[in-house]
């Protein structure tokens, strides 16, 4: 399933009120339901180029199903003081085939984001089935990285996962947190590793979160490998992380500025890569590139915008 499939599922059924009444106590579900959303935080870097690194919601803050329907805190206040309710919904959780449900379900359990929901999404994060680890995953998407456990289960997720769409929708999610570099550590360790996947979506999320990961700005190697890459998200995302990183080498200036210059290049990624020479000394012969660059991605998209117009 999907990251796109299951939100549309969520914020549909979350908009129609579908499931959450059924998670109240008879007393509160004659109220009707009112629309609610699950926050979500992008982890891509802002950045002018297309980086399409598959996009999650963040780890590092805590995504709690937003508080604008009461229907909901009341199904969450209820989940949270009754434990035998709360395993109730994990359990239904953990087998729920109708997706509006699940995600009516996935909205109330994200909000107690208790011990209980921890472990219930590790339990299910270790799954042999994908489709299981991705419910075990979004679960732990309630908890911030610096609760231990919370981030032992994302860094075991990364060691052991073998579906390339789930790994990218993990570190996707691994928004940088102010964390010991001790506990930092073990994350920035496997992003690294994945930088060498066979998936470009995998390498892609991997070169971003390793420059924004790695404090000690010794990220240049790995970004100028990045953007001699032949995907073309990889290489969007090595520009993004030399932005997120500031790393400034001779070698990545003259990559940037073969990557500006090249025409094959789609001009959104050459531009990206031109605005990433703004913050790079130049000399003249650099600032030569820089301006020849400049005026043929001009040309490009003079070009496409007149084929667009109608005739």
């Amino acid at each position: 399933m999907s990251p796109r499939r299951f939100g549309f599922a969520l914020l549909a059924a979350l908009a129609a009120g579908i499931g959450i009444g059924r998670l109240l106590p008879r007393g509160d579900a004659s109220t009707g339901a009112t629309a609610a959303t699950v926050a979500a935080t992008p982890a891509a870097a802002a950045s002018p180029g297309p980086v399409r690194v598959p996009q999650a919601p963040s780890f590092a803050t805590a995504p709690v199903a937003a508080r604008g329907s009461e229907d909901l805190d009341r199904a969450i206040r209820r989940a949270a003081q009754d434990p035998a309710h709360l395993r109730e919904l994990l359990r239904e959780y953990a087998f729920a085939a109708d997706l509006d449900r699940r995600g009516a379900l996935l909205a109330v359990l994200q909000g107690v984001a208790n011990d209980e929901v921890l472990q219930a999404g590790r339990r299910l994060a270790g799954d042999p089935d994908p489709a299981v680890r991705d419910q075990g995953y979004a679960l732990l998407r309630a908890f911030p990285l610096d609760r231990a456990e919370a981030r032992a289960a994302i860094a075991d997720g990364l060691q052991r996962e073998t579906d390339p769409a789930l790994l990218a929708q993990l570190l996707g999610g691994l928004e940088p947190a102010v964390l010991a570099d001790e506990d930092a550590a073990p994350l920035l360790e496997r992003a690294v590793a994945l930088t060498g996947h066979t998936d470009p979506a995998v390498r892609a999320g991997a070169v971003l979160q390793s420059a924004r990961w790695n404090r000690s700005g010794d990220s240049a190697a790995l970004l100028e490998r990045a953007l001699l890459d032949p995907a073309a998200d990889v290489r969007a995302a090595a520009v993004a992380g030399i932005e997120a990183s500031g790393a400034r080498t001779p070698r990545l200036r003259d990559a940037l500025l073969d990557l500006a210059g090249d025409a094959r290049i789609a001009t959104e990624q050459r531009r990206a890569a031109l605005f990433a020479l703004q913050r790079f000394a130049l000399d003249r012969a650099d600032y030569a590139l820089y301006r020849q660059a400049e005026a043929g991605i001009a040309a490009a998209e003079a070009e496409r915008d007149a084929a667009a117009m109608p005739h």
